[in-house]
C-alpha cells in the first residue's frame, strides 16, 4: 500500500492540490488539514480535524516583530490522541497535511504518525521541504512516495495521483 506525499516549495499549491483530491474521495476520511491565519504580524498555525470537523488546534505562533515561533507540544499530543489515533481506528483515508519541523519535539505525535504509515491504511499528506529527521525518515520509506509539487505540475498530479489511489482500492466520487 503506498503513502501519498506531496512537496515543495511554499505557496505552490500543495496543501490546495491535496484539498480538491480530499473533495473527490467517497470514503471515511479521518487525520488533519493545517491552515495559517494572519492576525496583523501574527501568524497561527491551526489544525483542522477531518476525524471531527469541529475541532481545530493551535499547534503554533509566529510573531513576525520578533521574528519567534513558539510551538505548543501539548497540543501535538492532544491532535495524536484525539484525531489521529480515532482516524486509524474508524476511517478509511488518513490526511497528514504539513508534516514538517515543528513535529520534531513532539515524541507522541511523531510515534503516532509512523503507526499510521506502518498500518495498512492509505495515506496522503503534505511534507515541509525541511532537513528535520522526522520528514526525512517519512520520505525515504519504501511504501512511502514523495510527489515534488511545483507550478508546472501542480494542475497535472490530480489523475496521477486519482490513479495511485484507485490502486490501493481507495473508493473515488464518480465524475459528472
Amino acid at each position: 500500500m503506498k503513502k501519498i506525499f506531496f512537496t515543495g516549495e511554499r505557496g505552490v499549491g500543495k496543501s490546495t492540490l491535496l484539498k480538491k483530491i480530499i473533495k473527490n474521495v467517497d470514503c471515511s476520511i479521518g487525520g488533519f488539514i493545517q491552515e495559517k491565519e494572519f492576525i496583523g504580524e501574527t501568524k497561527k498555525f491551526k489544525v483542522n480535524s477531518l476525524y471531527n470537523l469541529e475541532e481545530s488546534y493551535t499547534i503554533g505562533v509566529y510573531d513576525a516583530d520578533k521574528h519567534e515561533l513558539h510551538s505548543d507540544m501539548n497540543m501535538f499530543n492532544v491532535i495524536s490522541q484525539d484525531v489521529l489515533l480515532k482516524s486509524l481506528d474508524n476511517r478509511e483515508l488518513i490526511v497528514l497535511d504539513e508534516l514538517g519541523f515543528m513535529e520534531e519535539k513532539a515524541p507522541l505525535f511523531k510515534d503516532t504518525v509512523f503507526k499510521i504509515l506502518n498500518s495498512g491504511k492509505p495515506v496522503i499528506g503534505v511534507l515541509k521541504e525541511c532537513d528535520g529527521n522526522f520528514v526525512q525518515k517519512i520520505a525515504r520509506r519504501e511504501d512511502v512516495q514523495v510527489f515534488k509539487i511545483d507550478e508546472s505540475n501542480r494542475d497535472s498530479m490530480e489523475d496521477e495521483i486519482f490513479k495511485i489511489l484507485q490502486k490501493n482500492n481507495v473508493k473515488l466520487k464518480k465524475k459528472l
